[in-house]
């Protein structure tokens, strides 16, 4: 693994995931030939889904024919957890003309060593719920979350049947997740590797 920190060491692209709290950088490559720095400017500006909507603001710094940006550890911990979808422009300076050059979607994670959240995803925290209805364990409180958050009457929340429906459901939803998680981390491939 590359040192992080080095700027050299960046990534070329956006990034999929911010964690709150965590330093991180990345570079534009690709935009200097076209737009060098000296007469253009990278920006970003990012609305997280939902209500209140937050916004993000970044201008990137000149890298010599790239752009770089850089976010310092303190500047992340104020984000809020949330979906953001940014787009990125390049400003002419000479006038303040604008275009679009790219979109996307960052996840901003909660900073882990203060935040009290608890960290599984949904399918996880659904797949939880629902074993502890299959085994008799749920109050009637984590009941009724089941059945709001499943879509379905509360009296279906009783019925082993239908709970093993749901249950082989979420498990799928595990897996892709768990997939995705290893594809983001570089373990390729559909398949995954049981020891006995």
């Amino acid at each position: 693994m590359s040192n992080l920190f080095d700027t050299t060491n960046a990534a070329t692209t956006e990034p999929v995931e911010i964690i709150a709290g965590d330093y991180i950088a990345w570079k534009r490559t690709d935009l200097g030939t076209d737009y060098p720095p000296a007469s253009y400017t990278l920006s970003y500006a990012a609305r997280s889904e939902g209500t209140p909507a937050r916004k993000i603001s970044i201008t990137a710094a000149a890298d010599g024919n790239d752009y770089l940006v850089e976010l310092a550890s303190a500047t992340t911990l104020e984000y809020t957890a949330a979906n953001y979808h940014w787009t990125a422009y390049i400003t002419r300076n000479s006038d303040s003309a604008r275009i679009t050059i790219d979109t996307g979607i960052w996840t901003v994670r909660p900073d882990r060593a203060s935040s009290a959240d608890d960290p599984r995803t949904f399918a996880r925290k659904m797949l939880s719920l629902i074993e502890t209805a299959l085994l008799n364990r749920a109050t009637n409180e984590q009941l009724d979350v089941l059945a709001y958050d499943l879509g379905i009457d509360a009296s279906a929340t009783r019925d082993p049947a239908k709970l093993l429906d749901h249950r082989t459901y979420w498990q799928r939803e595990l897996v892709k997740e768990n997939r995705k998680a290893a594809a983001r981390k570089g373990a390729g491939g559909s398949k995954i590797g049981v020891r006995f």
